[in-house]
């Protein structure tokens, strides 16, 4: 019924949705069914009226950057999909002795590592490593080693839940471990401007090495979805479902990895209920056997039930 709503919407649209896209290709863990429309926009204007349609017609609308800590659920997704992939341009410039990065929503922090490291700029060693894209780690103010994605953030640029399209400077959010305060499945991260500062190339490389050494411990060639549980206050995520015996459970094709106990992995026939049913039983088992509730890092999408565990 809401995608008759929408046909005076794909007429403006300059990008073509598609009806019933796959989206276990769009997620680095491989599973999960298609949703009922998919967008992939590559300028402000179609996101915007997307949003707006959404407010107008109540769809479900769900947002993806590059897809490396999401669970699609199995089946047809009732809703959308509006992926942030091709919203990719970025730039760099010089103003009172910093340097500032430009950049869209949908470049992948791996570009943006890269990028930074040719040109002896200091700030995002820690992302060495982290897959997926600027928007979802701003989202998730993804990070490693007491660094994270909103310390270099000197603004933001949202299209809100209305449509409307707002920046917002530094001093106008507040961020802590994986938490920023802008966050919301309402608001689409469009884009950013971030601060560098130049130093030595020496410093810059033992920076790099000592996250690649931090991430040594975490499996390597298979398919995850990058941590499933956040830390606790004062603990390890990792270290607490290990010495509660999660190593290596199973349900279907989804394994707890025995590398690292905070990292499902698909086996190669898992589904998203797989995944899901496997994080709520370690979930259980931690809280049996610590008294600590664990709180999901992956973000569940498509899943009725989800809401209740955080």
């Amino acid at each position: 019924m809401w995608k008759a709503g929408l046909r005076d919407l794909t007429k403006s649209l300059s990008c073509v949705p598609e009806e019933g896209k796959e989206l276990a290709p769009l997620s680095a863990l491989g599973v999960g069914g298609r949703c009922g429309l998919f967008f992939e926009p590559s300028d402000l204007n179609d996101v915007s009226l997307v949003l707006k349609a959404r407010a107008r017609e109540k769809f479900p609308l769900f947002i993806l950057g590059g897809g490396t800590n999401v669970v699609f659920a199995d089946g047809v997704i009732e809703g959308a999909v509006l992926s942030a992939r091709r919203l990719n341009r970025f730039g760099w410039s010089e103003a009172d002795g910093r340097v500032i990065l430009e950049a869209e929503a949908g470049c992948l922090l791996s570009g943006v590592v890269a990028d930074s490291v040719r040109d002896g700029l200091t700030g995002v060693e820690f992302a060495v490593g982290i897959p997926g894209t600027l928007g979802g780690a701003i989202a998730g103010n993804a990070g490693a080693g007491g660094h994270s994605t909103a310390d270099l953030l000197e603004e933001v640029t949202a299209v809100e839940s209305s449509g409307d399209i707002r920046t917002w400077k530094r001093g106008e959010f507040t961020y802590s471990y994986r938490h920023f305060s802008l966050a919301s499945p309402d608001r689409f991260f469009a884009a950013c401007k971030a601060s560098f500062r130049r130093a030595p190339r020496a410093e810059i490389e033992r920076g790099l090495d000592d996250f690649r050494r931090r991430r040594i411990t975490q499996p390597q060639g298979v398919r995850s979805a990058g941590c499933t549980f956040k830390n606790p206050p004062l603990g390890s995520a990792g270290r607490l479902l290990d010495v509660s015996g999660c190593k290596g459970l199973r349900v279907g094709g989804a394994e707890v990895s025995g590398v690292h106990a905070n990292f499902i992995v698909n086996t190669g026939r898992a589904t998203g209920s797989d995944v899901f049913e496997l994080m709520l039983s370690c979930r259980d088992i931690v809280f049996r056997e610590t008294g600590i509730l664990l709180e999901p890092e992956i973000k569940f999408l498509g899943f009725p039930s989800v809401n209740h565990l955080v």
